[in-house]
């Protein structure tokens, strides 16, 4: 896999894999039986496409935030690593904060 594919799955995998979850959430069987009695405001159905909207909703913005981050770093206001890939957010590790290539994944000291 090159790196522009591989930076490119980095970004939009999250936003997937939580797009897939909340489907799955919304397809769980409801019991039929007493299920309204038991939840006070209706039925666990309420319940799960609720929590589906709102994976869908997560997935979303977690999309636009990733096609806004690719946006930027294409007009060069991202930080970029030698290689040319995206840098990711700052992570603590024992040599202080990090930014790694989503590119190359090799680390970068944060400036």
């Amino acid at each position: 896999m090159n790196r522009g594919a591989r930076m490119l799955l980095q970004l939009f995998a999250p936003a997937a894999v939580v797009a897939a979850g909340a489907l799955a959430l919304g397809s769980l069987p409801v019991e039929a039986a007493g299920a309204a009695a038991r939840w006070p405001g209706g039925s666990y159905a309420q319940l799960s496409q609720c929590l589906q909207f709102g994976g869908l909703g997560a997935a979303a913005a977690m999309l636009a935030h990733s096609f806004w981050r690719l946006w930027r770093w294409e007009r060069g206001r991202e930080p970029q690593c030698p290689c040319g890939g995206l840098l990711s957010r700052p992570q603590r590790s024992r040599h202080g904060r990090l930014r790694r290539c989503l590119g190359c994944r090799r680390p970068h000291p944060e400036t």
